[in-house]
């Protein structure tokens, strides 16, 4: 193996851990702090106190008298003949399909082709690598 094949090996193997830590401490340096997970925290205040609240006054209430009972008056009910034909339904058949598809569908259409053709070019890799790799005997 040459130095630069080895130089190769260890650069692919501190690759990941570079973009980790390059991508989160800008990420915890300058981001401001989530105030709404971690509320600040106040000073001691002193002891709450008591006050004790005096009893209400008693108030006596006279018993009411109802009211004389008057029974309501009954109407004689309103008699609706209905009409001899009724009017007819008009039904409109419905509009054909638009073509157009929803935004939201292409977007995902063309992430789920995007996932399927870097599957495509990870296993293309894969196989290229068996290949050149020696083979025992």
């Amino acid at each position: 193996m040459s130095r630069r094949s080895q130089l190769r090996k260890k650069l692919k193997k501190l690759l990941p851990a570079v973009t980790v830590t390059l991508t989160t401490l800008p990420f915890a340096v300058w981001s401001p702090t989530a105030t709404a997970f971690f509320p600040p925290v106040w000073g001691t205040s002193p002891p709450p106190s008591v006050i004790p609240v005096p009893p209400p006054p008693v108030v006596s209430v006279p018993p009411v008298m109802p009211p004389p009972f008057v029974p309501p008056v009954v109407t004689p009910p309103i008699i609706v003949t209905p009409p001899s034909c009724p009017p007819p339904v008009i039904v409109t058949p419905p509009q054909p399909p638009n073509g157009v598809p929803e935004p939201a569908t292409l977007i995902s259409g063309l992430i789920g082709l995007a996932a399927a053709a870097g599957y495509g070019i990870k296993r293309r890799g894969e196989k290229k690598k068996d290949d050149d790799a020696p083979k025992a005997e």
